[in-house]
This record gives C-alpha cells, sequence and structure tokens, in this order.
C-alpha cells in the first residue's frame, strides 16, 4: 500500500504538479487502482496516463463521487484509502447524496464496514441530510429494495421474452447490475434492523482547564453492538437535573475530547456525553467528577486550604503519638528566637544533604510536596519540587518520606 501511494505521488507529480486539475481525477484514479490492486498487467504509469480523447470521454460521462461510491459499495478499503489519502473530501463530493439520497458514509455503516466508515469520518465524511430521523432512514431503505427488486424482476422477464437478441444482451447486463444493486440494499437494510442505539460512553473525566473553561475527555461505549458511532454530544448545565441546558456541542470525526470555554468563573457546570449512531441518540453518561467549576489555582487557594491546616495538626498529633523517636519538632526550640535565624540553614542543609529527590519521572508511584508562601516556591537545587519514589518492598520507607516532608513542612511557615 505504502508503495502504491509513493508511486501515485510520483505519477501525479509528473503529469499535474499542483494536484488534480478536476473531479473526474478522482474517477481514473479509482479505476487504474481497481486494475493495480486487481492485478491487471498493464503497468500504473501506462494505465494512468491514457490518451486525450478517453480522459475527455471519461471526464464527460462521470462524475468525481462515482468513484469514492463504487469503492465503498464494493467495500474496496485499499482504493478508498489511497483516494482519501490523495483527494480531498472537497474534491471527492464526499458529503453529497446520489441519486438515491446516500452519502458513502451512509452506505458504509448500514453495511457494518467499520474500517471504512472510520476512514470516511476522519476525512470529513457525514450522513445525509435527507435522514432527520430514524424513520427517514428506515422509510428509504425500504423504498429502495422495493425499487431494485422491481426492476430486476421487469428486466428478468423482459429478458426471458426476447431471448437471445443484442438488445436482450444489453438488458441483461442491466438486470445483473440492479441485482447486485439489490443484494447492496437488502444487506444495508438487514444491517439497519439489526443494530440497535449505542451504550453511554465509558470514563468520562471532566477537569479544569482554565478560569473560563472546562475539559472533557471519553472513551467509546464498552459495547459498541457492531454499529459504528458517528458522533457525541457533550451537553453542560448549571443544574444537576438537565433540565435546562446552558450550551451543547456535537462532535464529530471520532473526537473524543472537547474543551467547552466562555463559561463564568466560578460558576458550578453539570456534564454529560451521549453517543449516536443510526439508530439514534443513545443515554447519557455523567461526567467523574459530575461538576466543576472554571477557576484557577490562585483563585481557588483560599476554600481549597479551608480546614486542611487543622486536618494536618491532627494528623502530626497522631503521627507523634504513634512515632516519637520521629517527632518533626522540639516545643523548646520553637521557643528559642535564635531558631528563626536558622531555618534557612536548616531547609538547605536538609535539601543538600539528601539524594533522595527524583530529576526523571519513570513509570512508578511517587511522592511528592508543593509548599509555597505568597508567590514563593520551595524547590530543591535543581530547581524542581521535593519528589521522592516510593519503594512498595519496603513499608516503612513510606512512612520515613512522609515524616521528612512533614519535617520540611515544618521547618518552611
Amino acid at each position: 500500500m505504502t508503495q502504491q501511494m509513493q508511486n501515485l505521488q510520483l505519477t501525479q507529480s509528473r503529469k499535474c504538479p499542483g494536484g488534480p486539475a478536476s473531479p473526474s481525477a478522482a474517477k481514473r484514479l479509482y479505476r487504474n487502482l481497481s486494475e493495480k490492486l486487481r492485478g491487471s498487467t498493464a503497468s500504473f504509469e501506462d494505465t494512468y496516463f491514457f490518451g486525450k480523447t478517453d480522459r475527455l470521454r471519461k471526464a464527460s460521462a462521470m462524475q468525481g463521487s462515482d468513484c469514492i461510491f463504487e469503492a465503498v459499495e464494493q467495500q474496496d478499503l485499499d482504493s478508498v484509502q489511497i483516494l482519501l489519502y490523495q483527494f480531498s473530501a472537497e474534491e471527492l463530493d464526499l458529503n453529497t447524496p446520489n441519486s438515491q439520497g446516500l452519502t458513502p458514509l451512509d452506505i458504509s455503516i448500514m453495511t457494518n464496514n467499520t474500517p471504512i466508515a472510520k476512514l470516511l469520518l476522519r476525512a470529513g465524511g457525514r450522513e445525509s441530510p435527507h435522514f432527520v430521523s430514524v424513520e427517514a432512514r428506515e422509510a428509504l431503505i425500504g423504498s429502495l429494495v422495493q425499487e431494485a427488486e422491481l426492476r430486476a424482476a421487469d428486466l428478468s422477464s423482459q429478458a426471458q421474452r426476447e431471448g437471445l437478441s443484442l438488445e436482450a444482451c444489453q438488458k441483461d447486463k442491466t438486470l445483473k447490475a440492479w441485482e447486485w444493486r439489490s443484494k447492496l440494499y437488502r444487506r444495508m437494510r438487514a444491517g439497519f434492523l439489526h443494530a440497535r442505539a449505542p451504550e453511554a460512553p465509558s470514563v468520562v473525566r471532566l477537569s479544569v482547564s482554565s478560569s473560563s473553561s472546562l475539559s472533557v475527555n471519553f472513551q467509546e461505549p464498552q459495547s459498541l453492538n457492531s454499529t459504528v458511532i458517528t458522533k457525541y454530544r457533550v451537553e453542560w448545565s448549571c443544574l444537576q437535573d438537565f433540565s435546562l441546558l446552558a450550551g451543547e456541542m456535537l462532535l464529530e470525526n471520532l473526537s473524543l475530547r472537547a474543551t467547552i470555554s466562555n463559561l463564568t468563573t466560578g460558576r458550578l457546570y453539570y456534564v454529560r456525553v451521549s453517543a449516536y449512531n443510526m439508530r439514534g441518540w443513545g443515554p447519557p453518561a455523567a461526567a467523574l467528577p459530575p461538576s466543576a467549576a472554571p477557576s484557577s489555582w490562585r483563585e481557588c487557594e483560599v476554600p481549597r486550604r479551608m480546614g486542611h491546616i487543622e486536618a494536618m495538626e491532627r494528623l502530626l498529633q497522631q503521627v507523634r503519638a504513634t512515632h516519637t523517636h520521629y517527632c518533626c519538632t522540639d516545643s523548646s526550640k520553637l521557643q528559642n528566637p535564635s531558631r528563626k535565624q536558622s531555618v534557612s540553614r536548616s531547609l538547605k542543609h536538609l535539601f543538600n544533604s539528601s539524594n533522595k529527590f527524583v530529576k526523571t519521572l519513570k513509570r512508578g508511584v511517587y511522592l511528592a510536596v508543593v509548599l509555597h508562601h505568597k508567590d514563593s516556591l520551595l524547590v530543591t537545587a535543581e530547581d524542581q519540587i521535593p519528589i521522592v519514589e516510593v519503594d512498595d518492598s519496603y513499608s516503612s520507607s513510606l512512612m520515613q518520606d512522609f515524616l521528612w516532608f512533614t519535617k520540611v513542612r515544618s521547618k518552611y511557615y
């Protein structure tokens, strides 16, 4: 496949360095690729650069979208991939419905061809605007099946009456084409009838990204029930029951993340995400945490520390009672005025005498502390926050590291 793409780029640059001159170039490309992939004896360059008369005749008889429709209907993944690689969605008329009201994406998802459907979605493919509801899709595919079966039956009866005449041979070719199309439409109808609405997305995570925006990340539903998901919907509201939405966002192109912008700083927003396929929208999944307020860490400093100092003091008292030999401070030293002059020296001594700090993080468990006062932040000699690696082989090391951090804190404040 890679070699074919390189050959394709080389021949394109020789003939038309500026790219395809018309949408009919895409049709020529698909036919040449089909011959190449199906074992044609002619060389790719010879087939691509056919005569000027043939080019004009084919360009006048074909539309640019025919090639991608033919490749999708034939489930030719290689040709679809090369067409999307070489041509843009506009050059292929990727989202223009054909005479039956279908787009290439409609055909791929209704035949449950997930690889081709994902390629089309990443390239900007969309479903037909005629499908305003599930009922409209079902009615259209039903009418297409009925029409194809009637045309095939009519042509079959005519071919039997006319025998082996030239006109009968031509009708026989048309009959085979309609029989093939009837099978395609029946397969699409079966795929639609056996599909069901998607389940809720999994692992929906909500985080604060700035003072006016929130970030949402999620994963596909755990059970995809063999139906391609074409888009996701992110909704946010100031009410927990979502009775009044503050906004919503549609995610296409298989995107699994979103940034909700232009929010009010400090206001609490609830977020949920739902998935969509050809059977409609599935149930929403609430984010974890279910709500968040756009803010910055400086704005949240006071509320975040409310009650934390008292909790830390209680924890230190428990540690002192259990491990008296690890006592962080001495009350007699706290009353000594000369100790204030040695605080900076003691902190520097603690950091210089310890080689426990981690400079490069790898896979593992680490313990870190962030100590700041106003605009000052306590860092190591390497200008990093203190980080130590937790050795799970020795349970006592975790307690020692924790007590070391509490000792640093007691000297810093």
